[in-house]
Protein backbone atom coordinates (compact mmCIF):
# COMPACT_ATOMS: atom_id res chain seq x y z
CA UNK A 1 0.00 0.00 0.00
CA UNK A 2 3.27 2.17 0.90
CA UNK A 3 3.63 2.25 -2.63
CA UNK A 4 -0.33 3.47 -3.74
CA UNK A 5 0.15 6.00 -1.18
CA UNK A 6 3.19 8.07 -2.00
CA UNK A 7 2.32 7.92 -6.00
CA UNK A 8 -0.44 9.82 -4.66
CA UNK A 9 1.37 12.56 -2.71
CA UNK A 10 4.00 12.52 -5.58
CA UNK A 11 1.60 13.65 -7.37
CA UNK A 12 0.30 16.61 -5.35
CA UNK A 13 4.16 17.44 -4.59
CA UNK A 14 4.45 17.41 -8.37
CA UNK A 15 1.66 19.52 -9.24
CA UNK A 16 2.56 21.82 -6.70
CA UNK A 17 6.35 21.86 -7.50
CA UNK A 18 5.11 22.89 -11.04
CA UNK A 19 3.68 26.41 -10.09
CA UNK A 20 3.29 28.77 -12.64
CA UNK A 21 3.74 32.90 -13.02
CA UNK A 22 0.89 34.75 -11.83
CA UNK A 23 0.86 38.73 -11.80
CA UNK A 24 0.52 38.71 -7.66
CA UNK A 25 4.16 36.85 -7.86
CA UNK A 26 6.23 37.56 -10.64
CA UNK A 27 9.16 35.26 -8.81
CA UNK A 28 7.74 32.16 -9.99
CA UNK A 29 9.32 30.91 -13.24
CA UNK A 30 6.76 30.18 -16.00
CA UNK A 31 5.10 26.45 -15.88
CA UNK A 32 7.59 25.68 -18.98
CA UNK A 33 10.48 27.07 -17.58
CA UNK A 34 9.56 24.93 -14.52
CA UNK A 35 8.69 21.70 -16.36
CA UNK A 36 12.21 22.04 -18.38
CA UNK A 37 14.13 22.59 -14.59
CA UNK A 38 12.17 18.63 -13.43
CA UNK A 39 12.91 17.48 -16.48
CA UNK A 40 16.42 18.11 -16.01
CA UNK A 41 16.44 16.35 -12.67
CA UNK A 42 15.16 12.89 -14.18
CA UNK A 43 18.03 10.19 -15.05
CA UNK A 44 16.15 6.80 -16.07
CA UNK A 45 19.36 4.39 -15.25
CA UNK A 46 21.15 5.22 -12.18
CA UNK A 47 24.33 2.77 -13.91
CA UNK A 48 25.18 5.79 -15.72
CA UNK A 49 25.41 7.92 -14.06
CA UNK A 50 28.86 9.70 -11.93
CA UNK A 51 27.79 8.02 -8.61
CA UNK A 52 27.19 4.76 -10.33
CA UNK A 53 29.70 3.41 -7.82
CA UNK A 54 27.25 2.59 -5.16
CA UNK A 55 25.24 -0.01 -7.27
CA UNK A 56 27.00 -3.97 -8.22
CA UNK A 57 26.35 -3.19 -12.57
CA UNK A 58 27.25 -7.01 -12.18
CA UNK A 59 24.26 -8.22 -9.97
CA UNK A 60 22.03 -6.14 -12.45
CA UNK A 61 23.58 -7.93 -14.96
CA UNK A 62 23.14 -11.76 -13.34
CA UNK A 63 19.49 -10.39 -13.22
CA UNK A 64 18.90 -9.57 -16.15
CA UNK A 65 20.77 -12.85 -17.49
CA UNK A 66 18.69 -15.02 -14.89
CA UNK A 67 15.20 -13.75 -15.99
CA UNK A 68 15.12 -12.68 -19.50
CA UNK A 69 18.31 -14.15 -21.45
CA UNK A 70 21.85 -13.09 -22.18
CA UNK A 71 20.36 -9.79 -24.60
CA UNK A 72 17.99 -8.85 -21.44
CA UNK A 73 20.33 -6.23 -20.38
CA UNK A 74 21.85 -4.68 -23.43
CA UNK A 75 18.63 -4.17 -24.37
CA UNK A 76 17.36 -2.63 -21.39
CA UNK A 77 20.25 0.05 -21.12
CA UNK A 78 19.33 0.90 -25.00
CA UNK A 79 15.96 1.36 -23.85
CA UNK A 80 16.67 3.29 -21.28
CA UNK A 81 19.18 5.71 -23.21
CA UNK A 82 16.99 6.08 -25.56
CA UNK A 83 14.50 7.65 -23.14
CA UNK A 84 17.09 9.81 -21.77
CA UNK A 85 18.35 10.95 -24.93
CA UNK A 86 13.91 11.70 -25.60
CA UNK A 87 14.09 13.55 -22.50
CA UNK A 88 17.19 15.80 -23.28
CA UNK A 89 15.26 16.34 -26.98
CA UNK A 90 12.20 17.48 -24.82
CA UNK A 91 14.47 19.67 -22.76
CA UNK A 92 16.08 21.78 -25.68
CA UNK A 93 12.94 22.11 -27.61
CA UNK A 94 11.08 23.62 -24.84
CA UNK A 95 14.06 25.62 -24.17
CA UNK A 96 14.15 27.10 -27.95
CA UNK A 97 9.70 27.72 -27.03
CA UNK A 98 10.98 29.60 -24.22
CA UNK A 99 12.89 31.50 -26.13
CA UNK A 100 10.22 32.25 -28.92
CA UNK A 101 7.91 33.63 -26.17
CA UNK A 102 10.52 35.95 -24.97
CA UNK A 103 9.70 37.69 -28.36
CA UNK A 104 6.12 37.01 -28.75
CA UNK A 105 3.73 39.89 -27.56
CA UNK A 106 0.59 37.52 -27.17
CA UNK A 107 -0.96 38.09 -23.86
CA UNK A 108 0.23 36.74 -20.69
CA UNK A 109 -3.04 34.92 -20.59
CA UNK A 110 -2.45 33.08 -23.86
CA UNK A 111 0.94 32.06 -23.02
CA UNK A 112 -0.05 30.23 -20.42
CA UNK A 113 -2.74 28.53 -21.89
CA UNK A 114 0.61 27.71 -24.57
CA UNK A 115 2.79 26.71 -21.92
CA UNK A 116 0.32 23.57 -21.09
CA UNK A 117 -0.38 22.53 -24.55
CA UNK A 118 3.01 22.71 -25.65
CA UNK A 119 3.76 20.47 -22.14
CA UNK A 120 0.80 18.24 -22.44
CA UNK A 121 2.19 17.55 -26.72
CA UNK A 122 5.74 17.13 -25.24
CA UNK A 123 3.61 14.25 -22.42
CA UNK A 124 2.57 11.81 -25.20
CA UNK A 125 6.20 11.97 -26.64
CA UNK A 126 7.62 11.11 -23.66
CA UNK A 127 4.86 8.52 -23.31
CA UNK A 128 5.49 6.31 -26.32
CA UNK A 129 9.41 6.49 -25.52
CA UNK A 130 8.87 5.55 -21.73
CA UNK A 131 6.55 2.72 -23.28
CA UNK A 132 8.96 1.45 -25.11
CA UNK A 133 12.01 1.62 -22.42
CA UNK A 134 9.40 -0.19 -19.90
CA UNK A 135 9.04 -2.81 -22.32
CA UNK A 136 12.63 -3.26 -22.75
CA UNK A 137 13.57 -3.71 -19.46
CA UNK A 138 10.83 -5.77 -18.69
CA UNK A 139 12.93 -9.25 -19.42
CA UNK A 140 14.99 -8.24 -16.57
CA UNK A 141 12.43 -7.85 -13.93
CA UNK A 142 10.90 -10.46 -11.87
CA UNK A 143 7.38 -11.77 -12.59
CA UNK A 144 6.33 -9.70 -9.44
CA UNK A 145 8.06 -6.71 -11.03
CA UNK A 146 6.38 -6.76 -13.81
CA UNK A 147 3.20 -6.83 -12.86
CA UNK A 148 3.57 -4.19 -10.39
CA UNK A 149 5.38 -1.61 -13.47
CA UNK A 150 2.51 -2.50 -15.34
CA UNK A 151 -0.09 -1.52 -12.97
CA UNK A 152 1.65 2.13 -12.69
CA UNK A 153 1.67 2.38 -16.44
CA UNK A 154 -1.88 1.21 -16.42
CA UNK A 155 -3.04 4.08 -13.85
CA UNK A 156 -0.38 6.46 -14.97
CA UNK A 157 -1.66 6.39 -18.69
CA UNK A 158 -5.45 7.39 -18.09
CA UNK A 159 -4.43 10.10 -15.53
CA UNK A 160 -2.39 11.72 -18.20
CA UNK A 161 -5.03 11.74 -20.51
CA UNK A 162 -7.47 13.26 -18.06
CA UNK A 163 -4.89 15.82 -16.52
CA UNK A 164 -3.93 16.94 -20.33
CA UNK A 165 -7.38 16.96 -22.18
CA UNK A 166 -8.17 19.61 -24.84
CA UNK A 167 -4.90 20.61 -24.51
CA UNK A 168 -4.65 20.56 -21.14
CA UNK A 169 -7.65 22.29 -20.49
CA UNK A 170 -8.21 20.38 -16.95
CA UNK A 171 -4.71 21.69 -15.53
CA UNK A 172 -4.79 24.86 -16.85
CA UNK A 173 -8.38 25.51 -15.10
CA UNK A 174 -6.48 23.92 -11.54
CA UNK A 175 -3.86 26.98 -11.74
CA UNK A 176 -6.10 29.64 -12.86
CA UNK A 177 -8.40 29.17 -9.62
CA UNK A 178 -6.06 28.90 -7.04
CA UNK A 179 -4.98 25.07 -6.80
CA UNK A 180 -1.47 25.65 -6.37
CA UNK A 181 -1.86 28.76 -3.62
CA UNK A 182 -4.83 26.49 -2.24
CA UNK A 183 -1.92 23.33 -2.00
CA UNK A 184 0.62 25.46 -0.94
CA UNK A 185 -1.55 26.74 1.88
CA UNK A 186 -2.93 23.50 3.00
CA UNK A 187 0.62 20.95 2.63
CA UNK A 188 0.47 20.36 6.30
CA UNK A 189 -2.65 19.62 7.22
CA UNK A 190 -2.81 17.40 3.82
CA UNK A 191 0.22 15.27 5.71
CA UNK A 192 -2.64 13.81 7.93
CA UNK A 193 -4.40 12.65 5.52
CA UNK A 194 -1.53 9.80 5.53
CA UNK A 195 -2.99 6.57 6.76
CA UNK A 196 0.45 5.70 8.92
CA UNK A 197 3.69 8.36 8.66
CA UNK A 198 5.83 6.38 11.38
CA UNK A 199 4.85 3.23 9.37
CA UNK A 200 5.66 4.78 5.70
CA UNK A 201 9.15 6.49 7.12
CA UNK A 202 10.04 3.48 9.17
CA UNK A 203 9.80 1.26 5.94
CA UNK A 204 11.93 3.60 3.97
CA UNK A 205 14.57 3.89 5.91
CA UNK A 206 14.95 0.28 6.24
CA UNK A 207 14.38 0.02 1.99
CA UNK A 208 17.45 2.15 1.59
CA UNK A 209 19.42 -0.24 4.29
CA UNK A 210 18.94 -3.61 2.64
CA UNK A 211 21.17 -5.54 0.71
CA UNK A 212 18.81 -5.22 -2.22
CA UNK A 213 19.59 -1.36 -2.43
CA UNK A 214 22.60 -2.43 -4.77
CA UNK A 215 21.02 -2.97 -6.99
CA UNK A 216 19.43 0.16 -8.47
CA UNK A 217 15.66 1.46 -9.40
CA UNK A 218 14.60 0.36 -11.84
CA UNK A 219 16.14 -2.90 -11.65
CA UNK A 220 14.50 -3.49 -8.96
CA UNK A 221 10.95 -2.50 -7.61
CA UNK A 222 8.68 -3.10 -4.66
CA UNK A 223 6.17 -6.31 -5.32
CA UNK A 224 2.47 -5.82 -3.90
CA UNK A 225 -1.04 -6.05 -4.58
CA UNK A 226 -4.09 -4.67 -4.01
CA UNK A 227 -6.75 -5.79 -1.37
CA UNK A 228 -9.64 -4.62 0.46
CA UNK A 229 -7.10 -3.61 3.24
CA UNK A 230 -5.59 -1.38 0.42
CA UNK A 231 -8.66 -0.04 -0.85
CA UNK A 232 -10.07 1.02 2.32
CA UNK A 233 -6.77 3.34 2.79
CA UNK A 234 -6.85 5.03 -0.23
CA UNK A 235 -10.62 5.80 0.39
CA UNK A 236 -9.86 6.93 3.33
CA UNK A 237 -6.98 8.96 2.22
CA UNK A 238 -8.85 10.17 -0.60
CA UNK A 239 -11.90 11.37 1.78
CA UNK A 240 -9.33 13.15 4.14
CA UNK A 241 -7.40 15.07 0.85
CA UNK A 242 -10.56 16.25 -1.09
CA UNK A 243 -11.89 17.35 2.52
CA UNK A 244 -8.80 19.67 2.96
CA UNK A 245 -9.47 21.22 -0.17
CA UNK A 246 -12.97 21.85 -0.13
CA UNK A 247 -11.55 24.71 2.09
CA UNK A 248 -9.98 25.72 -0.92
CA UNK A 249 -11.68 29.70 -2.21
CA UNK A 250 -13.13 27.73 -5.08
CA UNK A 251 -14.71 24.03 -5.43
CA UNK A 252 -12.40 23.28 -9.16
CA UNK A 253 -9.14 22.18 -7.27
CA UNK A 254 -10.56 20.10 -5.48
CA UNK A 255 -12.74 18.30 -7.88
CA UNK A 256 -9.51 18.33 -9.72
CA UNK A 257 -7.71 16.14 -7.44
CA UNK A 258 -10.72 13.88 -6.46
CA UNK A 259 -11.45 13.19 -10.10
CA UNK A 260 -7.19 11.84 -10.52
CA UNK A 261 -7.72 10.26 -7.14
CA UNK A 262 -11.52 8.46 -8.59
CA UNK A 263 -9.48 7.07 -12.00
CA UNK A 264 -6.00 5.50 -9.59
CA UNK A 265 -8.86 3.97 -7.99
CA UNK A 266 -10.77 2.28 -11.05
CA UNK A 267 -7.20 1.32 -12.63
CA UNK A 268 -6.67 -0.32 -9.20
CA UNK A 269 -9.50 -2.29 -9.28
CA UNK A 270 -10.53 -0.37 -5.78
CA UNK A 271 -13.84 0.59 -7.49
CA UNK A 272 -15.52 -2.84 -8.25
CA UNK A 273 -13.64 -4.31 -4.77
CA UNK A 274 -15.11 -1.37 -2.56
CA UNK A 275 -18.56 -1.74 -4.49
CA UNK A 276 -18.60 -5.31 -4.33
CA UNK A 277 -17.38 -5.28 -0.12
CA UNK A 278 -20.38 -2.68 0.34
CA UNK A 279 -22.95 -5.42 -1.12
CA UNK A 280 -21.29 -8.33 0.95
CA UNK A 281 -21.99 -6.51 3.61
CA UNK A 282 -25.65 -5.13 3.42
CA UNK A 283 -26.53 -8.37 2.23
CA UNK A 284 -25.06 -9.72 5.49
CA UNK A 285 -28.31 -7.31 7.21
Amino acid sequence: MKILIAFGFFLVAGILNSGVAQAEEPQKPPAKQTYVELLGKVKVNPLSEDDSDEYDEELVKAKCNKNGGPTAYDTAVQGLANLQNTIESVINSTDNSIESDASDDSSSEELISDDFAVICLSFGILKNWATQAIDAIKPCLDLEERQAIELLVNISSPVMEFVCENDGSQLLGFFETGGIECLEAKIDSLNICLPDNSTSAESTEVTTSSPSAVIPKPFDLPEFAVDLEDCSDLETMLNCVVGQLNGCPQRTPSNFINSIFNIIKKELGCTAILKAHKALAANAL
